[in-house]
């Protein structure tokens, strides 16, 4: 509405030569007075706008944050190709422990495994998985063996790999995992996001 005055002008007038510019001031005095009042009177409007549009934006950004900021400040990466020796031999117990915590028999165990192979398992953590899964540990040993070496969320997440999300006995499993375990429902949550099927 108050560039239309400039339109107009621009279809009649040729426009300025190299290192020139117009004074519009002096063309057009009046459409300019008038231009910058309407434009003085619109700023304020714009201004709310933008501050109100700011605190909007601002409060998704600080929510979107707050619920990822587990997975942000603490980036657990299942990779078994990167895991030294010692924690890979004790994520594939917990492993074969939990692949038959809903009670799937074989088909289950062949499950996790592929799920685990996504995750850089090679045929001879497979093969430890199958060992680990015919004589299972305790879940008091895992949750000893997990919480001495600072690996808590490592166990829950291999587990959740291995459970799967379709037995309602698995998910109790994991349920009360994570409880021994001593994990937030946080830490849970953003597992959960991160590596549920």
């Amino acid at each position: 509405m108050g560039f239309e005055w400039l339109w107009r002008f621009a279809g009649r007038a040729a426009g300025p030569r190299d290192g020139q510019g117009l004074a519009l001031d002096m063309i057009l005095p009046e459409a300019s007075m008038d231009a910058a009042g309407a434009a003085a009177s619109a700023t304020r409007p714009m201004r709310r706008q933008r501050e109100a549009t700011l605190k909007v934006l601002s409060g998704k950004l600080l929510g979107a944050h707050l619920a990822n900021r587990h997975q942000i400040s603490y980036p657990l990466t299942i990779d078994f190709r990167s895991l030294p020796e010692e924690d890979r031999a004790l994520l594939l117990e917990v492993a074969g422990a939990a692949a038959l915590a809903g009670g799937g028999g074989e088909p289950a165990l062949e499950a996790a495994a592929e799920r685990l192979r996504r995750h850089g398992a090679d045929e001879a953590s497979i093969q430890r998985l199958r060992e680990a899964a015919a004589a299972p540990p305790s879940v008091n040993a895992i949750v000893a063996r997990a919480l001495a070496g600072d690996r808590a969320a490592h166990a829950y997440a291999v587990s959740l790999l291995a459970v799967g999300t379709r037995q309602a006995a698995g998910q109790l499993y994991l349920t009360y995992l994570a409880a021994r375990l001593g994990l937030s429902q946080e830490v849970v949550g953003s597992i959960n996001r991160r590596y549920r099927d």
